[in-house]
């Protein structure tokens, strides 16, 4: 359940016409990642090829490279975010963001390309994470969209769900 499904502000949106989108799901990392590499998960230099992988993990192509990699060198010079890259085949097969906060580091944009999923990259790579998490007394967090069908997966990875949050959209009849 939602912490906020019984929220009054929710009743009343989808009285004028939203209704649920999605769920995400907020996660705490609190168990041991079984079977996990880190090895070959590496602090990425490279902010194109960083930027290549995540958009060929997460649509396929790399059509919006300029436009995203604007964002990820703004993002690496913030000083905040930790880009991790996971090296295989002499490229690069995944990656992902740990971005701080004050005692939390949050990892976000975990992807592995096509060519080497279901080969433990995106579990190395949370492994990488969360080491390096613990090693600057941070907790870390995660968040996934339900629909993504990944929930399962960091489930099993050591993650407890904290809550999730409905995420609504009006709808197109212009109610």
């Amino acid at each position: 359940m939602s912490i906020f499904e019984s929220c009054k502000a929710v009743n009343a949106l989808r009285r004028t016409g939203y209704s649920q989108a999605d769920e995400m799901a907020v996660l705490v990392s609190k168990g041991r990642i079984p079977d996990a590499t880190t090895g070959d998960v590496i602090v990425s230099r490279d902010l194109r090829s960083w930027t290549v992988a995540y958009l060929r993990s997460f649509y396929g192509d790399s059509a919006l490279l300029d436009v995203v990699g604007k964002l990820v060198t703004s993002l690496s010079k913030s000083g905040k975010v930790t880009l991790l890259e996971s090296r295989a085949g002499g490229g690069t097969a995944g990656v992902a963001a740990l971005f701080r906060t004050p005692g939390v580091a949050g990892v976000y944009c975990v992807g592995t390309v096509p060519e080497h999923r279901r080969e433990g990259v995106a579990t190395g790579l949370i492994a990488r994470a969360r080491e390096i998490s613990e090693s600057e007394g941070r907790t870390m967090i995660l968040q996934t969209l339900v629909s993504d069908m990944v929930l399962g997966f960091y489930l099993k990875r050591g993650f407890e769900k904290l809550y999730s949050k409905l995420l609504l959209e009006k709808s197109s009849n212009g109610r």
